[in-house]
């Protein structure tokens, strides 16, 4: 009898994984089809998967790991691992959704009030005129009181305008640079950095366990947490801009995610620098109060942890998304290595 061939052999689910994979899912009674193996070996590979943030890599670890311990492997338990696995996919575009949401809903109520704004100006410039005209007298004086009329109207229209790009720029709930400032900022200095050869330094910054503390305290209490975390990044910018002139960048980038760069600082010294801020978010005794003000907790502890990279050491290519991406590995590495932590990117 003819052997087949062992490239036309079609591969069994023993194919896709390590022997030693394999094993385990059949101590822990893994049904030999396809569709059972593959989607537990998706999940156990998806840390690799560069698309998704550290939230999604440990949801889907978790996930794998509490199919593997309930040992449900039914019909209906994998429509409901499969809707899972749907909903920490989609996850960051729904919470970034109903974030720009709330931006515009803010930017509108904004330009309804600056219209409302301009109408009494130009109500007031009418009467100016008005009252102007009617009241006779020296023509010269009369156009002179219309014409401050007019300059202080396109003062007025100028300060909201100057106001209405502030807000585009400006995350509502720090008030800290938002993404799209973070996005034109990188912009700029990624050029000045490569066309002067000058360091530019980034370090990516996740607040450790943000998920169960919104859970333990609530939603309103996780807003707080995220406040307190961009004051005290705009605080520390603010000084070393005072002290020592430097250029530092804080934003927030998303969720609980911020970014903060570093004009004229090597990767090294970002290190440092990532750590004295670890350092003083670790050391912030954070107090939770009720709409009224009243302490409901206090001592409450909340750590960072923070991933540096820097751009014409560590990028292929110098540009804002090999910049960020060399960061966020390196936040990676510290989150899965224990957290509150600072780790830098060291090439593979």
């Amino acid at each position: 009898m003819n052997k087949v061939p062992e490239s036309a052999r079609k591969p069994c689910p023993h194919d896709v994984c390590a022997e030693s994979v394999c094993a385990m899912l059949d101590r822990v009674g893994v049904p030999k089809d396809s569709k059972w193996r593959g989607l537990i070996l998706y999940m156990r590979s998806i840390k690799n998967y560069d698309f998704l943030d550290n939230e999604q890599k440990e949801q889907f670890q978790a996930l794998g790991m509490e199919v593997l311990r309930a040992r449900d492997f039914t019909e209906e338990k994998f429509r409901e691992v499969i809707k899972a696995n749907e909903r920490i996919l989609s996850a960051p575009w729904n919470r970034a959704l109903t974030r720009t949401l709330a931006e515009t809903a803010a930017l509108v109520q904004e330009f309804q009030d600056t219209l409302f704004r301009h109408k009494g100006g130009v109500q007031k410039l009418e009467s100016v005129a008005v009252d102007a005209v009617e009241s006779g007298g020296d023509v010269e004086r009369m156009l002179g009181t219309i014409r401050r009329g007019f300059k202080d109207m396109v003062a007025m229209i100028e300060e909201d305008a100057e106001k209405m790009v502030a807000l585009t720029l400006t995350d509502a709930l720090t008030a800290i640079s938002n993404r799209r400032a973070f996005d034109e900022h990188m912009s700029r200095t990624v050029a000045l950095s490569t066309l002067e050869r000058r360091p530019l330094s980034l370090f990516m910054l996740d607040i450790d366990h943000f998920k169960r503390f919104n859970d333990e305290h609530g939603h309103r209490i996780g807003d707080q947490a995220l406040v307190v975390v961009g004051a005290i990044l705009k605080g520390f910018a603010e000084e070393m801009k005072q002290l020592e002139d430097r250029d530092i960048f804080p934003a927030r980038y998303g969720g609980e995610e911020f970014a903060v760069t570093l004009l004229d600082v090597s990767k090294q010294e970002a290190e440092e620098l990532a750590d004295i801020i670890r350092r003083k978010i670790e050391r912030y005794n954070f107090v939770i109060r009720d709409p009224d003000g009243q302490i409901l907790a206090a001592g409450i502890k909340i750590n960072v942890s923070i991933g540096v990279a820097e751009l014409l050491a560590d990028c292929p290519t110098a540009d804002i998304a090999h910049l960020v991406d060399a960061a966020d590995k390196a936040l990676y590495i510290a989150k899965s290595s224990g957290r509150n932590k600072v780790c830098v990117y060291v090439k593979g």
